[in-house]
């Protein structure tokens, strides 16, 4: 799963401005470490036999399910990277998702910018320019936001009128297919990414929350927050961010135990299914 912003489009501008770099660094530390502290209030508030009660074989099932739509979901990014980054195919299937998936593995490491340095510079030495690649990053940023609140809002109405939400989510997917420009290609491809990462917080939540919460909502309200963590900078994978967000939105109407296990759960099958695909993408590029 992508985060942050990239470093190839704007270092040059934060270089001419040490000011707004610092003032950008701290303030993403600043937003990590409230993050982190709201998690661990939350942590100290609860009862953590409520956590190992939540540890059942259909949650194993779930995240397996979840780590697996991860996965999917990973690749239909890196395809959507390929439309804008490689219009006109040059390089190969694999190729293109080796070099997205370096940089999903690589999107871990503190600053959250160097899943784009890489794809720059891998990028570049296989041939692609150089403004074009970090106009496909700019571009991947714009569309990040796009399809995922898309996909948001496609769940909110599901949780109300499930057959409108699908109409919708046709709607847009088609509307991209039967589109030849690059963008609306890689739009369709992120929105069925974003549909993934919902339906991951769908089985999850499916298992942990209680009867009567609507896992059409907390699908959406995992979507913000996966926003939240993907805006933050410094914050590697959005880690610390995106869980605090959840908290806070679902808090009001998911119990405290539930929720943080969810929270978790999915936490851990994202980072599974990054490592998996970002691997196997590697492996299957030098084969």
């Amino acid at each position: 799963m992508p985060e942050a912003v990239p470093a190839g489009s704007t270092a040059s501008l934060l270089d001419q401005r040490p000011g707004l770099r610092r003032l950008i660094q701290w303030g993403g530390a600043g937003a990590v470490a409230l993050s982190i502290g709201f998690i661990g209030e939350r942590l100290w508030r609860l009862d953590l036999a409520q956590l190992q009660n939540s540890a059942t074989w259909p949650l194993a099932a779930a995240m397996l399910a979840a780590a697996g739509l991860f996965v999917a979901a990973d690749a239909a990014l890196a395809r959507g990277w390929a439309a804008l980054a490689d219009p006109a195919g040059q390089l190969g299937a694999r190729q293109a998702a080796a070099i997205y998936g370096r940089g999903v593995l690589l999107k871990y490491l503190p600053g959250s910018v160097f899943q784009y340095v890489s794809r720059q510079v891998e990028g570049s030495g296989a041939g692609l320019p150089q403004r074009q690649l970090a106009g496909a990053s700019l571009k991947e940023i714009g569309l990040h936001i796009a399809a995922s609140l898309s996909v948001a809002g496609c769940c909110v109405v599901a949780s109300a009128q499930p057959l409108l939400a699908g109409l919708l989510g046709a709607g847009f997917a088609s509307a991209a297919v039967l589109g030849r420009n690059p963008m609306l290609r890689a739009f369709v491809y992120q929105f069925l990414a974003f549909t993934g990462f919902a339906a991951a917080a769908a089985i999850v939540g499916a298992v942990l929350l209680p009867g009567g919460a609507s896992i059409a909502l907390f699908a959406a309200l995992f979507l913000l927050a996966w926003l939240a963590g993907f805006v933050v900078p410094i914050a590697p994978g959005g880690i610390g961010v995106r869980e605090a967000a959840l908290l806070a939105l679902a808090g009001p109407t998911v119990a405290a135990g539930p929720l943080l296990a969810a929270v978790l759960a999915l936490r851990v099958g994202s980072i599974a299914g990054d490592l998996l695909f970002g691997l196997r993408a590697i492996l299957r590029g030098r084969s």
